[in-house]
């Protein structure tokens, strides 16, 4: 993408000193994963910031001061937007925005930007017009302005080609209740065709964002589903029958879904129930990751939880460490120290792939006798 028709930004990470002390919070971890988010969205990470205070400020978040250390910083950079890691009500956005001429927004609404951005069928377009009403909803008695701009039926802030729609917090609720009336009918259409399932072995690929596993789904089933080398490129489930051997005893299809993330907004989670219903209801989860992540296992965690909260902690895993050309041995063991059933795959270079097949049909065959 060319830099000039990039959004430019500063991104803010902002915590209490106590807070600090407390966790384990890797700051350069988050503000590097905010600023992948960020140029995946459109947008320029001119540069980050991160501030440890005494307190959190009610009003504007960072307080008076380093918001206009920030505003004429913005100013000689040409800066049009305030990315913040943390979450902000609908009254500090007003006063951060006000105090800088500076549009502020929070890591939630640039995920769901991309949602909407790679939101190609209509479905999957209902469910990221959710996420936003539902985000947005609680927001609105703070904010000094409407939901008045939905691009495409997809609500997002700003930008050519608007339709700008007066939404007044009665008229959300009806879009609200209407998307779900809707989705809930897809649901239904989507649970029947599972139903129509009942006799086959469900398999579903689930990993964080970005952990390879659409290569992975074509390596498996010989297929050409869309691939790149950016965050949430699948929002859409794609399901295909598995071929593993003449005698596999029953038939097998497999899944490939959502990415998941750290903090994946809970609306997107909800409003895309039909998608991850494709999760809920496998026999099998292939669990992916990014071998060479340093951060991996921080990762793994962030997806065990998510796979938690959709109630499909029960299900029956393969973890598999996808990249391993990219690590040495030590790297290696260290992981098999915590997985030591895992298996190491290279998608891109097609390496262990007839292994992991040979363990998905002994898992069918183990499960299947049980």
């Amino acid at each position: 993408m060319n830099n000039d028709n990039l959004k430019k930004a500063y991104i803010i990470f902002v915590t209490d000193s106590r807070q600090y002390r407390n966790s384990k919070i890797n700051i350069d971890n988050i503000l590097n994963e905010l600023a992948m988010l960020c140029d995946t969205a459109g947008y320029e990470v001119v540069n980050k910031y991160s501030f440890i205070q005494p307190k959190i400020t009610a009003g504007t978040y960072i307080g008076t001061g380093k918001l206009e250390s920030l505003k004429e910083s913005a100013t000689i950079d040409n800066v049009e937007y305030f990315i913040f890691d943390n979450e902000l009500s609908g009254s500090q956005v007003n006063a951060i925005e006000e105090g800088s001429n500076i549009t502020a927004l929070t890591r939630t609404e640039i995920i769901l930007e991309i949602f909407a951005l790679r939101a190609k069928t209509m479905t999957a377009k209902m469910q990221v017009e959710l996420a936003f009403l539902e985000f947005e909803y609680p927001r609105l008695k703070g904010k000094r302005t409407n939901l008045s701009q939905i691009k495409g039926g997809i609500g997002l802030r700003g930008g050519a080609g608007e339709k700008q729609l007066e939404y007044d917090r009665r008229r959300a609720r009806e879009r609200i209740h209407k998307l779900k009336s809707q989705l809930s009918k897809v649901e239904k259409s989507a649970s029947t065709g599972r139903k129509g399932r009942e006799n086959t072995f469900r398999i579903a690929i689930v990993g964080y964002t970005n952990a390879g596993k659409s290569t992975l789904f074509n390596l498996l089933c010989k297929e050409s589903v869309y691939v790149e080398d950016k965050l949430f490129a699948t929002l859409d489930t794609h399901t295909r029958k598995l071929y593993l051997t003449d005698d596999t005893p029953v038939e097998v299809i497999i899944s490939d879904t959502v990415g998941f993330i750290d903090r994946l907004p809970h609306t997107l989670v909800a409003s895309f129930k039909s998608t991850l219903s494709e999760v809920v209801e496998a026999d099998l989860l292939l669990h992916l990751s990014d071998a060479s992540d340093e951060n991996i296992e921080e990762k793994l965690l962030h997806v065990e939880s998510i796979i938690k909260e959709i109630d499909a902690s029960h299900i029956k895993r393969i973890v598999i460490f996808n990249k391993s050309d990219s690590i040495d041995e030590v790297q290696k063991n260290k992981i098999l120290t915590s997985y030591d059933d895992a298996i190491f795959i290279s998608a891109k270079n097609n390496t262990n792939i007839e292994l992991l097949r040979k363990k998905i049909l002994d898992t069918i065959l183990e499960l299947n006798n049980n």
